[in-house]
């Protein structure tokens, strides 16, 4: 009896810490008006893709406002959020950059996208924009890519958790699919509050067709050049147990490639006309509120 009793004590005792380590109901929840602010900072290191100096090398920095607004939510919790830009600041080569909300936003513009209680994102729409780039699963056009960087599963979490998903880089039908993988850490105190810690790793091959002016293009036909690389990296998340809104982030991304001519006459691709180009890019993002004190993921 006292062996069956200390089984039954020690299965208890796992069905317990079991429950506290997993997140069965982590969704996003959403209410009409709702409006969140998050700090967010951008270093770029290496060859820069400035609009009208692309390849240029040196370090940016840009910090960031950013702003979500819930403007509608769905019966079943699916959201219609306007992102976009409080504030701004950068540095190049640790000088300040001299740069007006109005220029940024022309850049970064207001935007909106659908968002499900599982993270999918939907009807991703901007402005335009005159970034002539794309980050891992993030498009400057479309800064709800970067404040629902996760997919959820339809299953329970527990610690070692792996799923994957796949996000495109823009709202144009014909974008490319990245494909992330994600593994759900367990929980972590942050703030007082204990958080969902979610990592993500991506790897991707870039071919890219371009046209005269450098921007890319899907006229394959007609493209002047073509991009070639590989980009990589990692991120971490922070979300909170209440809400499911993403209290923390930070990202590591490498990306090497090469830009050579499209010569159709046969010859050959000199040295000297290929561009090789190598950018880092880290990030982080955190929550402008503070979460509540009270702990939700017992």
């Amino acid at each position: 009896m006292n062996k069956l009793a200390t089984l039954l004590a020690l299965g208890a005792c796992v069905s317990v810490l079991w429950a506290q380590e997993s997140a069965p109901t982590l969704q996003i929840k959403l209410n009409e008006n709702q409006r969140e602010q998050f700090n967010a900072i951008v270093e770029m290191d290496g060859n820069l893709p400035i609009p009208g100096a692309a390849g240029m090398a040196g370090k940016l920095k840009l910090m960031m406002t950013i702003y979500m607004q819930v403007e509608k939510v769905e019966e079943g919790g699916k959201a219609t959020v306007r992102t976009g830009l409080d504030a701004i600041d950068a540095e190049f080569n640790g000088q300040p950059f001299p740069i007006t909300i109005d220029l940024a936003r022309s850049v970064i513009p207001d935007s909106t996208a659908t968002v499900e209680p599982n993270g999918r994102l939907g009807g991703l729409q901007s402005g335009g924009g005159l970034m002539g780039f794309e980050l891992p699963g993030f498009d400057p056009r479309n800064l709800a890519t970067l404040l629902f960087p996760t997919e959820l599963p339809d299953k329970s979490l527990t610690p070692g958790t792996t799923w994957q998903f796949s996000r495109a880089f823009s709202g144009d039908p014909n974008a490319p699919k990245l494909p992330i993988n994600a593994r759900y850490e367990g929980t972590e105190e942050y703030n007082g509050v204990k958080m969902h810690k979610i990592t993500q790793t991506f790897e991707q091959n870039i071919e890219v067709y371009q046209d005269a002016f450098y921007q890319p293009t899907t006229d394959k036909e007609n493209a002047q050049r073509i991009t070639r690389g590989l980009m990589k990296g990692t991120l971490t998340m922070w979300y909170h147990p209440e809400t499911g809104l993403l209290e923390r982030m930070t990202m590591q991304a490498s990306l090497n490639q090469t830009t050579e001519p499209i010569k159709r006459d046969g010859s050959e691709v000199k040295d000297y006309e290929k561009e090789s180009s190598t950018l880092t890019v880290t990030a982080s993002l955190t929550r402008k509120s503070a979460p509540k004190q009270e702990n939700a993921a017992n």
